[in-house]
């Protein structure tokens, strides 16, 4: 029996279904009571010779059974509903945090880590919420219930089976916190390979180009042995404890049988009552047994409860910010505010991260109009990437403010084109509408802008060409340029880019930078670059050092 309270806490969010699926398993398991009845009345009715009553049984018995079909399909249906409301809510919190500068920019956090929370551990979450919560709910109201009635027909019975489910249910306890220890080092295990997973495949061809691969085949075999001792270690722990339970469960049943037979060969109860606490004390202990096998089926979300924990999965929703703070929430704006824009504002932003010992900004000032290119330079951990998060609203900086013609900047009014673009599997069309559905006209409007729509043309199926996962399939450029065509179908004012030549060729990067320029004729664009050659296509120049901004006059005499 394992009560972890955050899942709990998270089920009870949702009440109606979850007294729901209760009530249905509590009505499901009173049939079974029921159908003992039945069954010993129609054993006692053929050894009287009774046809009649033995016929009534057997429809009752039958009728029985349908009625409880009917509840457990309704009963999957509301445990269904309720596990999905869970791991919606646990997803999206999980997000919420995970999407935040702090996360982002932790050199100590690994992807495949995340992706396994974000995934396999709140999708574990499911069998506990759906299926063992209402378990244990039907243990604790439908035990009783059978005991008692056992202690009404035959109370010598009805104690030994009380004592055997109070030993069940007492008796694994002695192991929840060795399996709790355990369980922690199943999931660090799982979360370690698919970390190191994730991470040989993203540099599949640079391991090969180093001959590394049976180096890194050698980390995951023992990342993989890890995980099958841990999981052994947990798989002995459970026996142990299911050794228990089924001692106890056979020892009950084996009492009451015997104080039902040395009764019946006394000559002291009628045969119904023998047959009926035989058949009861089966029925005592099913919600047990169930319980066990649901335990067994919710393990590994139970194991995935401490990352969970500490990516802030079971913090309470925060309270909608007001819409005049930069972090709002992504409440429809009214209409209008997506039209174009003529001037950014940053003003004295102050900004230290929760373990840094001095400002990464301390006090910039940016102004940024549109139909000028205006770039941001400096060393690596100047806070160029600080505060391209503060305009994103990533985070809120501790002092300063943002504007856009002079109203607080909001989140939707940034697009971005980030330094390694990704792309999903699917198609050209797909990928460029992430944002919304959009017409071909808009689509053609947004590549040819982003200089890149004479290449769709090119790829077989034009807008409806398939890109193989991380857009592995098209050039650094074409992504990038894709990318940016993605952007441009966000409508908003501001475009934020982030070393969009980094990885291109000179060639490739002055495509870019013209098609920059372009873009930013109708929009505020702000760049973070190191090439010296994407400078001479600024206009404006900002050098950010030591947290503060200083204005450059020319960009074609700016060292990098």
């Amino acid at each position: 029996m394992m009560i972890v309270r955050e899942l709990w806490r998270e089920a009870a969010r949702s009440p109606v279904l979850l007294a729901g699926a209760v009530l249905c398993l509590l009505l499901a398991s009173a049939t079974y009571l029921a159908q003992a009845f039945a069954i010993a009345g129609a054993l006692a009715a053929v050894v009287s010779g009774d046809g009649s009553q033995v016929l009534a049984a057997l429809a009752a018995i039958v009728g029985l059974g349908v009625l409880r079909m009917l509840l457990m399909l309704l009963q999957d249906a509301l445990a269904s509903h309720l596990g999905g409301h869970v791991r919606v809510a646990l997803r999206r919190r999980t997000l919420r945090t995970a999407l935040t500068a702090t996360r982002l920019h932790d050199p100590t956090g690994r992807d495949g880590a995340m992706r396994g929370a974000l995934t396999d551990g709140v999708d574990g979450t499911d069998a506990y919420v759906s299926k063992y919560i209402p378990a244990l709910a039907l243990v604790f109201l439908a035990c009783p219930i059978v005991i008692a009635i056992l202690v009404v027909v035959n109370p010598w019975a009805g104690l030994s089976a009380g004592l055997a489910v109070a030993l069940a249910l007492i008796g694994p306890l002695a192991w929840k916190r060795m399996m709790a220890r355990r369980g922690l080092d199943h999931w660090d295990s799982y979360e370690a390979l698919g970390a190191d997973y994730l991470d040989a495949l993203r540099g599949m061809a640079m391991l090969r180009a180093l001959g590394d691969v049976p180096g890194t085949r050698a980390r995951l075999q023992e990342r993989s042995e890890a995980l099958r001792r841990a999981t052994e270690r947990v798989m002995r722990g459970s026996l142990a404890e299911t050794g228990v339970i089924d001692v106890a469960i056979q020892g009950g049943t084996v009492a009451a049988i015997m104080i039902a037979v040395v009764q019946a060969t006394s000559g002291q109860p009628p045969a119904f009552e023998t047959y009926l606490i035989l058949l009861l004390v089966s029925e005592a202990f099913r919600p047990i047994r169930d319980l066990s096998r649901q335990w067994h089926a919710g393990f590994l979300g139970l194991t995935a409860v401490p990352a969970l924990r500490s990516l802030g999965a079971f913090h309470a929703d925060p309270p909608t910010a007001p819409a005049a703070e930069p972090l709002a929430s992504d409440r429809p704006r009214p209409a209008g505010l997506r039209g174009p824009a003529d001037r950014l504002d940053v003003r004295g932003v102050r900004y230290r991260y929760p373990t840094g010992d001095a400002d990464v900004l301390d006090g910039v000032d940016l102004v940024a109009r549109t139909g000028t290119l205006t770039a941001i330079v400096g060393a690596s951990g100047a806070g160029k990437s600080t505060l391209l998060d503060v305009l994103l609203g990533l985070i809120r900086p501790h002092e300063g403010s943002s504007t856009l013609d002079g109203r607080p900047l909001r989140p939707d009014d940034v697009a971005v084109l980030s330094q390694r673009p990704v792309l999903f599997a699917g198609t050209v069309r797909e990928n460029l509408c992430v944002t919304g559905a959009r017409t071909d006209a808009e689509l053609v409007d947004a590549c040819r802008a982003a200089g890149v729509l004479d290449e769709v043309r090119e790829l077989p199926g034009g807008f409806d060409a398939v890109v193989s996962e991380a857009g592995m399939s098209l050039s650094g450029g074409q992504r990038q340029r894709l990318a940016l065509a993605r952007a441009l179908l966000a409508r908003r004012p501001v475009l934020l880019v982030d070393e969009p030549t980094s990885a291109l060729d000179a060639a490739r990067a002055a495509d870019v930078m013209t098609t920059l320029r372009h873009v930013a004729e109708d929009r505020i664009v702000v760049m973070v670059t190191h090439r010296v050659e994407d400078l001479r296509s600024t206009d404006i120049v900002v050098r950010l050092a030591h947290g503060r901004t200083t204005p450059v006059g020319y960009a074609q005499e700016v060292p990098v």
